[in-house]
């Protein structure tokens, strides 16, 4: 059998966490054809000996809900083999979004992610109101890779409450009222939900982006939307609470009112205890490592590489 391409004696990495293996992988149009030894000519054929052949990657914490929409080839994820990406983490996405608030979720985006306003207010259309919008929006641009995304809290709380939402708690009604913008954008194409609790995301004045010191009610609403709308993600960053537990047990919490797939942070102590001769994120591996054997679908996220910030003086 002939095929369009064949991948010849790479180390096949599968994704599967199964052992390597050297093999060849046969492809017709967009699709794996066969993957084994000896397989039949291809009309193009690449040796891959001594390389890693491997389906392409899931870039899981991205912010470019702005830039994918005046570069579609999805720079630099996709120069580094994803071939998907999700948008919206840490709760600053740009839908929903009332017209008047347009510059209050660029402002923000700008501080929590150095992303320059100007480029976001001049290379997004801004023709949407809700989150399904935003997504019929992007896919105009036509991304040269797979796109998904998470609706956000800040957005869906602006939305709401407008200024209120920043420093107050929401009402009742107002929750129920983001639970409806949460369930709307699922039933659009949203895959999950995403939350900011680290005073450190901030907008441009200064203080904490909304959401961050919402009530653990609101968040156990939000979680039920997405588990009844099939399940999906929850995504976090943490930090306000300052101790590990009580970040674990809001985390359980959240699981098992929704019983949703969480994904957060490990790699950064924000404060917690650490023990002589701690890694970063020991302390948390452990508390997730125990959600874990209790049932929870938790992943932790750590940047694989040296990280920092730049700091300055002003008056």
């Amino acid at each position: 059998m002939a095929f369009e391409l064949v991948i010849r004696g790479g180390t096949v990495v599968d994704g599967t966490g199964a052992e390597p293996y050297t093999a060849d992988v046969a492809v017709n149009g967009t699709e794996i054809a066969a993957i084994g030894n000896d397989l039949g000519p291809g009309a193009r054929e690449i040796d891959a000996t001594g390389h890693i052949v491997t389906p392409g990657f899931v870039d899981a914490h991205t912010h470019l809900d702005a830039q994918i929409a005046w570069d579609p080839m999805v720079t630099p994820s996709s120069q580094h083999g994803v071939t998907t990406v999700l948008l919206g983490n840490c709760g600053v996405t740009f839908a929903p979004c009332r017209p008047e608030h347009r510059e209050l979720l660029e402002g923000m985006m700008e501080t929590v992610e150095d992303i320059p306003s100007h480029a976001i207010m001049s290379g997004l259309s801004w023709d949407w109101d809700q989150y399904g919008d935003y997504l019929d929006a992007i896919a105009k641009s036509e991304p040269a890779i797979n796109v998904t995304g998470l609706v956000g809290h800040c957005a869906v709380r602006y939305y709401v409450m407008g200024s209120r939402a920043v420093d107050e708690m929401a009402t009742d009604e107002e929750i129920e009222q983001m639970a409806g913008l949460v369930d709307k954008a699922m039933k659009a194409g949203a895959v999950g939900f995403s939350t900011s609790r680290v005073e450190g995301h901030r907008i441009p004045d200064g203080r904490p982006v909304p959401g961050t010191f919402s009530s653990e009610e609101e968040l156990c609403r939000m979680a039920e939307v997405v588990r009844d709308n099939g399940g999906g993600l929850v995504q976090t960053v943490l930090g306000i609470e300052g101790d590990a537990d009580k970040v674990c047990n809001l985390l359980r919490k959240i699981g098992s009112v929704g019983g949703n797939r969480l994904m957060t942070n490990t790699s950064v102590a924000f404060g917690w205890p650490r023990r002589p001769g701690d890694d970063d994120g020991q302390l948390m591996h452990e508390r997730f490592a125990a959600m874990a054997e209790d049932g929870h679908d938790v992943t932790g996220g750590c940047i694989p590489r040296g990280s920092g910030y730049i700091c300055g003086m002003c008056n």
